[in-house]
């Protein structure tokens, strides 16, 4: 089998591809309503927002599978994942179908065809790029992890920048999103596929692992709702706001949760496998010293943001949009707020409390649509609709943490070479 690396080493690997994914992704955000109309940037925003959505629900899948892989070359090939995969691919090639039907008659001015090709792709694609991510993360295969992670962003960077450049309607801007999560796999499975196959086990059944992935990609999905689906769900809530207004709004939000939120979304497989999965106890004394700190550092954010973030949104947008000093302030606190949800999250499930991660975040979710439909104003409701969901999250998940540790540890796994 080929050799893992921990430690230093490992954390190394991963931010660097984290890093570099990132800035290649603030890269986008910041050219794009620039480079776009008003109009045209509300459709681009809508467009990744849906992908990135179903793809943020997806990551579930990436996060069991870490959870559940462990290396060992006695057996042949697993079939088990293989079959999961397929079986998965049929499930997201109909949704592909249904919200195709549904965003083409409400949000996004392309036919149900041209939108069913963009979102197959997509999804199918970042299917099957979370699954061999996920058995990378299990099996400890830093370098692997960092190379697919790298081309899915380097691949989408490069062609977005050419649609941006050439002016591309928003069908072009959909394949540009789309088309990298499957050309990063290609890649990466021609340069890993010798360390993969037949160099893992599952802790796990076919069933089970269909179940525990039902409730990670629940998780996910309802974490989707409150990042990337944000853009998506304030154009469909609030059609009557002026395009200048909701796409001020649209970019604090991008501007604000790609540096703070994204970087820990991405780390999060890393954090189940490498730092939960095989810790014995997580003190409640650790926890709440973590939380202390994290939200000075929060505080500290906002008060940044508050100071200089409505200047910088002017900047960046060449003078189209305007915003407040306080609700980009909140913009920022939130956005901390549900990073820290992308820790406590995969600690659960690294503890195998995967209702109680699917249950934190469901309940945030449901209040963040709940909040979007209040009779207050557009940036009122969003605003709330940022915070207390979030912050009502955050609390259902620490006390099943800090519960989880008055109980007995977890059960012995089984190691499943099927």
């Amino acid at each position: 089998m080929a050799r893992s690396e921990t430690g230093a080493a490992a954390l190394r690997w991963i931010l660097l591809a984290t890093a570099v994914a990132g800035i290649l992704g603030y890269l986008i955000q910041v050219a794009a309503p620039r480079l776009l109309s008003e109009v045209s940037y509300v459709s681009f925003s809508v467009m990744w927002s849906t992908v990135y959505l179903c793809v943020a629900a997806m990551s579930g899948v990436q996060q069991e599978v870490s959870r559940a892989s462990r290396p060992s070359t006695d057996h042949a090939p697993n079939t088990v994942l293989r079959a999961f995969a397929l079986s998965a691919a049929g499930i997201v090639l109909v949704a592909a179908i249904g919200l195709s039907v549904w965003l083409s008659s409400t949000v996004l001015p392309l036919s149900v065809i041209a939108l069913v090709s963009v979102l197959s792709i997509g999804f199918v694609g970042y299917l099957v790029n979370a699954v061999l991510s996920g058995v990378l993360y299990g099996l400890q295969l830093w370098r692997g992890v960092a190379l697919i992670t790298m081309l899915d962003a380097g691949l989408r960077t490069a062609l977005l920048a050419a649609a941006f450049v050439l002016g591309a309607d928003p069908l072009w801007l959909g394949f540009g999103i789309a088309f990298p999560f499957g050309l990063s796999f290609a890649v990466a499975w021609v340069a890993l596929r010798q360390k993969v196959i037949g160099r893992f086990v599952l802790d796990v059944e076919f069933g089970r692992l269909s179940r525990n992935v039902l409730s990670t990609v629940g998780a996910a999905a309802c974490s989707g709702v409150m990042i990337s689906g944000l853009p998506l769900l304030l154009g469909a809530t609030s059609s009557s706001v002026p395009a200048s207004t909701l796409g001020a709004l649209i970019m604090a939000i991008n501007l604000t949760r790609a540096p703070i939120v994204v970087p820990v979304m991405a780390l999060q497989s890393y954090l189940i496998s490498a730092v939960f999965r095989d810790r014995a106890t997580i003190p409640a004394r650790r926890l709440l010293a973590f939380l202390g700190i994290a939200l000075l550092v929060m505080g500290a954010l906002s008060a940044a943001a508050f100071l200089v973030g409505p200047w910088l949104i002017t900047l960046i947008s060449a003078g189209s949009f305007e915003i407040e000093s306080s609700a980009i302030a909140i913009v920022v606190f939130s956005a901390g707020l549900v990073a820290l949800m992308c820790v406590t999250g995969p600690a659960l499930v690294a503890k195998r409390r995967h209702s109680a991660n699917v249950i934190g975040w469901a309940v945030a979710a449901a209040l963040t649509l709940g909040c979007l439909a209040l009779p207050f104003d557009f940036e009122t409701r969003t605003l709330v609709a940022l915070t207390l969901p979030a912050m009502i999250g955050l609390t259902v998940h620490l006390f099943a943490l800090m519960r989880s540790e008055r109980n007995t540890g977890p059960e012995a796994p089984r190691y499943l070479p099927v």
